[in-house]
């Protein structure tokens, strides 16, 4: 699980703003990563309970993830049209 956590890592870390599980999966399909939808979300589970993936519930209630850029406690700004996202300190 550690290489497919790694894997669902970097695609985190390569991108700006926050992704739907389906959206990480589809990226890493497309650039040739051979793993599964579920083994993305297993990941996705692991990644936050860690304290490394920030995750946020959209208006239409799906969870969203980003890479943690602070390991303090903080919140997040979130543009409702363009979704850019500002970290804000706790």
């Amino acid at each position: 699980m550690t290489a497919r956590r790694d894997t669902v890592r970097g695609a985190l870390a390569a991108s700006d703003g926050f992704q739907s599980a389906q959206d990480i999966y589809a990226t890493l399909r497309a650039d040739g990563a051979r793993i599964g939808l579920t083994t993305v979300y297993r990941a996705l589970q692991a990644l936050s309970e860690s304290g490394e993936v920030d995750v946020l519930r959209t208006d239409e209630g799906e969870s969203v993830y980003r890479a943690c850029r602070t390991g303090e406690h903080h919140h997040h700004l979130v543009c409702r049209s363009c979704g850019r996202t500002v970290e804000v300190a706790g």
